[in-house]
């Protein structure tokens, strides 16, 4: 018997996994793939709305809730937090991170692994520290190591809908190695793991402000190729299990160019 198609996304703080590729996240649930997820830290050192009024250790407690709350509305099949401090990720060895990532690994055998873009996507210390752990964890992995490793980002023809946010460290289109598609079903459970970020949720009235139709600009999610050299060489591929024998969900059929749809 063939295993399920199974998904590993990697992060830093409660709330990346729904602001980034929520939507893909919960389109692999609905297709049947087991999706786990593994977040660094409670965020406990948030600063939007009602976080900047919260002591650490309740605004960790209330992330903590969040964060299994948005994982339900997802879908996914298990969601734990490990427990490093927030803001403190580039301060822990690589080493020991990379071993965390590699422990999920090999407990859960994911075809699949997704996490940040190199520059992190925010350009956030920890998000970058997070793409070191996991990248140097599939190194070690030896017969472990999972087929796909996959950053999620943001493109460079689509900032002009961030209205000239810099805070944002875009891939290059040709960076592009899959476009995920968002259909009406994953994006309902995005924006629901979206909405159980209580305390974060001050960011998506930002975004609904800058895009104006949010379901429309967040309908498909890009993703650079972190496992092999030289950028998106070959075709874009719109499924991320694409080429795994019997895990694949979809063709090979190339994507659309990438950039704005608007």
């Amino acid at each position: 018997m063939k295993p399920k198609p199974t998904l590993l996304a990697v992060f830093a703080h409660p709330d990346d996994e729904a602001y980034g590729p929520g939507g893909t996240l919960a389109k692999y649930a609905i297709l049947g793939a087991d999706v786990h997820m593994i977040t660094f830290t409670c965020g406990e050192a948030g600063s939007i709305g009602v976080s900047k009024t919260l002591p650490p250790d309740e605004l960790c407690r209330r992330r903590r809730e969040e964060l299994h709350g948005a994982a339900d509305a997802l879908g996914l099949a298990s969601c734990r937090i490990v427990g490093e401090p927030d803001g403190g990720l580039e301060r822990i060895d690589e080493e020991k991170g990379a071993r965390i990532v590699l422990g999920a690994i090999r407990e859960i055998r994911p075809h699949v692994v997704i996490t940040f873009h190199r520059e992190g996507v925010s350009g956030h210390a920890d998000h970058k520290a997070v793409y070191r752990f996991v990248r140097r964890a599939f190194a070690l992995a030896g017969d472990d190591r999972p087929r796909r490793l996959f950053g999620w980002c943001i493109l460079e023809s689509r900032l002009h809908i961030y209205r000239g946010e810099r805070k944002i460290y875009a891939a290059d289109d040709s960076e592009v190695a899959a476009v995920i598609d968002i259909p009406r079903d994953a994006m309902d459970r995005k924006i629901d793991a979206i909405e159980r970020h209580e305390t974060q949720i001050e960011f998506f009235g930002q975004l609904k402000e800058w895009f104006g139709d949010y379901r429309d600009a967040t309908s498909r999610e890009f993703f650079e190729r972190i496992d092999r050299r030289g950028g998106a060489a070959g075709p874009v591929v719109t499924d991320l299990f694409d080429g795994i024998d019997g895990a694949a969900f979809a063709g090979t059929d190339r994507s659309e160019p990438p950039g704005d749809r608007r």
